[in-house]
Formats: C-alpha cells, structure tokens, sequence
C-alpha cells in the first residue's frame, strides 16, 4: 500500500513539473474572432480559475490548455462582448466535448469561431463547425 501511495505521488510531481495530464486528456482551447466590425471582448472563466479579460482583433485567437477533471466534469465558460452585442456562453463542458472529441488518448482540441451570427465549435480549424449559440 505504501509503495501505491509513493508511485501514486511521484507520478502527481512529474505531472505538475511537466505541465502533462498524467490521468486524463490534456486541452487546447481557441477562440478565434470572425468579427470584422469590432474587436471581439472575452473574459474567460471555469469554478477555479479566471483567465481574465482578453481583446480579440478580427482574425485573431486566444488560447489556453487544460488537463480534464477526472471526474469529467471540467466547466469553462465566458462572456462575449462585441460593439452592442453580448453573450454568454459554455466554452467546455460535457456537451461541448462530444461536440470537440476525436475520440482518441491524449491531447484533444476545440475550436471556437465567433462571427456576426453566432459561435461555432469544431475539433478541426478547417472545418465541420457546428452552430451552438447566437449573440443575444
């Protein structure tokens, strides 16, 4: 039991001094701005970290990575902010992910694209995006 319990946190330190998701998936999230009247204002946020406020230019991106909660239930949502338009919007939960996953171990990404009539998700940058909003 002892020597679970030692593998158990080793493994956790190289984890964390590697930055990799030793028991889960490793995330990449980009939202990119298709708004080409206004810069695109999001502040990003989950129920343990604020990624803060960010001014995305049209045909720009933002991008940050996590590791998923073990227990699958990772939540990062954000406000959208674009000339007289708002929103907000889940950017990674359950529903997202099915919408993102490839199916595959390791590291997985999701793409978002604002533009004028709405928010699109995609596991590809190219393509097969997916309407899940509009501006409100």
């Amino acid at each position: 039991m002892n020597k679970l319990f030692i593998i158990f946190i080793l493994t956790c330190t190289f984890a964390s001094l590697t930055h990799a998701c030793v028991f889960t998936n490793k995330w990449h999230i980009f939202v990119m701005s298709d708004m080409p009247d206004n810069d695109l204002i999001a502040h990003v946020k989950s129920g343990d970290d604020d990624l803060g406020i960010h001014t995305i230019a049209f045909r720009g991106t933002y991008h940050w990575s996590f590791c998923q909660r073990f227990d699958g239930r990772t939540l990062f949502y954000a406000y959208f902010w674009c000339g007289s338009k708002f929103r907000s919007l889940a950017l990674f939960d359950k529903h997202i992910r099915k919408v993102c996953d490839r199916n595959k171990e390791g590291t997985q990404y999701c793409y978002w694209l604002v533009r004028p009539d709405g928010f699109f998700a995609s596991k590809r940058p190219d393509g097969g995006w997916v309407q899940l909003a509009v501006w409100s």
